[in-house]
């Protein structure tokens, strides 16, 4: 998130931990940049003065949920598979000449292969209420008994009160 801070500069970016998480064995660098990438395109394709938002929660079975949510136009329906190959852009070319960020295309494809490197998904949804685009990663929890010897995990306890 302090990386994506001059990204959101011009947005609200609310962060929601839930308490207690346990920990997930993951790079957490490569991890790291699935977040970054979320929370840019956020940025990019949410109009200014919109709200961000982070949050991290135990999800079904023996997994935690990371969702990143904007207050954009969302992703069609349609499109929601195809917006993780490469080179795919949502928006078209007509739209960065409108004053749309350009890009190419290629955040959400190494997002998802990072994601399922680690044997998670990653998928596309409407944000809260019907509005804007919600991305959510879903990853596998770690066993709790190896995670403190292993290097490179994330242990969502210790990072909420780094926040």
């Amino acid at each position: 998130m302090e990386r994506a801070a001059p990204l959101t500069r011009e947005h609200a970016v609310e962060v929601t931990l839930e308490d207690e998480l346990p920990v997930v064995r993951v790079d957490a660098r490569a991890v790291a940049e699935v977040v970054y990438t979320l929370v840019d395109n956020a940025a990019k394709y949410s109009p200014k003065g919109t709200t961000v938002r982070v949050a991290a929660r135990r999800g079904a079975g023996d997994t935690i949920l990371l969702a990143v949510e904007d207050e954009g136009q969302g992703i069609p329906l349609h499109l929601r598979e195809r917006v993780f190959d490469k080179f795919f852009r949502a928006m078209r070319d007509g739209d960065a000449r409108a004053g749309r960020p350009a890009g190419t295309g290629m955040g959400l494809s190494i997002a998802q292969g990072i994601v399922e490197a680690h044997g998670g998904r990653i998928t596309v949804e409407d944000g809260e209420g019907g509005r804007g685009c919600r991305v959510v990663v879903v990853l596998p929890i770690g066993d709790q008994e190896d995670a403190a010897e292993q290097p490179g995990e994330v242990n969502f306890r210790r990072k909420r009160e780094e926040v």
